[in-house]
């Protein structure tokens, strides 16, 4: 059965080989062990805090193959942006200009350093091994983490936002980054992806201009990436689309790639995922397909099954009782797919 669940520091190994497939393009899932294991360590302890510090965790995700007991994808929620360190972005403006003398009007794009997602919640690190790309997995690896945010709503802010992977060649060149990062950082796009996966992005705050960039000055290969994700990622796009994420006009600073953002009650999977008790076990063949999440933090898991949705509360089958650790009377989140 394929599963996903609160990450453990014991799946190190499995979340390590993931990162060296991702590499480069992911700043969120850097393929270095003491960085990852890092990672996995704050998500434990973040499940463990207290509301009151709840701003400054992050929840990490991985997806699992239980008949091979292999990691087969990770995805994660950070709690809230800017809790530790600084977050930037670009924001794309429009600027019109004209002159009477000359009795022309020229309209023009500029990229301006903004820290508007401070304090939203963001949904990241969404990677799956190519094997797994079936089947829709990717979707409900993603989704996952909507029943998170919607079960324990309280650890997370009014809003949510995701980056998108941007382009980037066969050789890992990024033509936003030759034409802007590199010359005030002097370090290829994939050195400088993975130095702020490591390290986090000050190092952005004390190098990258102030002043605004003029997108038409730009060369011509740049300035066609900019709001564009990567080949790859334009199907996780379409699925943020889906759940109500909209573009509006963020980018990424290391690659152009849109931000997106929306309001997390406004979340598809979040509105319409629904609290039920367990009161019995299913075998009928034609349920209904459902995302079934547990409801303890310590020990969160979701599973793709069938359901049967009665007036007392749901019956699902037995194998997802097993593999999600359920007895008669327990609380679950499900959302029909």
């Amino acid at each position: 059965m394929i599963l996903v669940r609160t990450a453990r520091q014991s799946d190190i190994d499995g979340v390590l080989e993931l990162a060296k497939q991702a590499y480069p393009g992911m700043t969120t899932l850097p393929p270095e062990r003491d960085v990852l294991e890092a990672k996995l360590l704050n998500s434990v302890s973040s499940i463990e805090q207290s509301l009151e510090n709840a701003e400054e965790s992050t929840y990490f995700l991985v997806m699992e193959d239980t008949d091979t007991q292999s990691i087969v994808g990770t995805s994660a929620i950070i709690a809230s942006l800017g809790a530790t360190e600084e977050f930037y972005s670009y924001k794309l403006n429009k600027v019109t200009q004209s002159s009477k003398e000359l009795d022309k009007r020229v309209t023009f794009e500029t990229l301006n350093l903004s820290n508007h997602f401070e304090g939203f919640a963001e949904v990241a690190t969404l990677y799956l091994h190519a094997d797994y790309r079936k089947n829709g997995n990717g979707k409900f690896l993603a989704r996952s983490r909507y029943l998170f945010m919607a079960e324990f709503r309280d650890r997370f802010p009014d809003s949510a936002m995701a980056d998108l992977r941007g382009y980037f060649d066969d050789d890992g060149r990024s033509p936003f980054w030759d034409a802007v990062g590199q010359h005030f950082f002097d370090m290829s796009f994939a050195d400088a992806d993975l130095y702020g996966g490591i390290h986090g992005n000050q190092f952005i705050a004390d190098l990258m201009p102030k002043n605004s960039l003029y997108v038409n000055m730009l060369p011509k290969a740049a300035q066609e990436v900019i709001g564009q994700p990567n080949v790859k990622g334009k199907p996780a796009l379409e699925m943020l689309k889906n759940e109500g994420f909209r573009w509006n006009g963020h980018v990424d600073i290391f690659d152009a790639a849109p931000s997106v953002d929306t309001k997390i009650d406004d979340i598809e999977s979040v509105k319409n995922s629904c609290n039920a008790e367990l009161i019995g076990i299913s075998e009928f063949e034609h349920d209904e397909a459902a995302m079934i999440s547990t409801t303890n933090i310590d020990s969160f898991k979701t599973a793709l099954s069938t359901i049967a949705i009665e007036k007392g509360g749901v019956k699902i089958p037995r194998e997802t009782i097993q593999a999600l650790n359920l007895e008669m009377g327990d609380q679950v989140r499900y959302l029909l797919v």
